[in-house]
């Protein structure tokens, strides 16, 4: 007599918590380098026999402080925050080796979405997952007129830097 034991995939939705977690970014200009931070990080993290499936991150662009409100205001002008308020990233293709996890997705940022690949650290303390890790973009890929100061642009790169505590939701 055969026993056929159905295999059940147990599937987990977790959420950043926000009081742990953030997202900077480091610009720079040949006179002097910056960085803005955001703590107000929101998202989800489906789980599948613990190893991550989906993931939606996204922070408003108004969130980001980089301790000085004139370039704060002018980067929400330049970045049109009105119409386009968040900056987001979805992915469905993640591959987990022990604690590196690549991850393959979309970043939307200024209404463009443009692919993104990186390999970030993923590991769980206690009750809490991590996901750690940094990027590169350029502002101008996104049709972000890059803003000069003395007739000077700042540099097309900025580094994305994050680290998000997750945990279990229960609905």
């Amino acid at each position: 007599m055969l026993l056929f034991v159905p295999v059940v995939l147990t599937a987990q939705q977790l959420r950043v918590d926000t009081t742990n977690s953030f997202i900077t970014y480091e610009a720079s200009h040949p006179i002097h380098d910056w960085s803005g931070t955001s703590d107000a990080v929101q998202g989800v993290v489906i789980l599948e026999n613990d190893t991550p499936k989906r993931m939606a991150i996204a922070a408003a662009v108004s969130s980001f402080n980089s301790k000085n409100s004139n370039r704060d205001a002018h980067a929400l002008e330049v970045l049109e925050a009105l119409i386009f308020p968040k900056v987001s990233f979805y992915s469905e293709n993640m591959n987990l080796n022990e604690e590196a996890l690549k991850l393959s997705g979309n970043l939307k940022f200024h209404g463009v979405a443009i692919p993104l690949e990186t390999v970030a650290r993923w590991n769980k303390i206690q009750d809490t997952w991590i996901l750690e890790g940094n990027f590169d973009v350029q502002p101008s890929k996104y049709d972000i007129k890059l803003p000069s100061f003395m007739l000077v642009k700042m540099r097309d790169n900025i580094r994305i830097r994050f680290r998000l505590e997750l945990r279990t939701f229960a609905p």
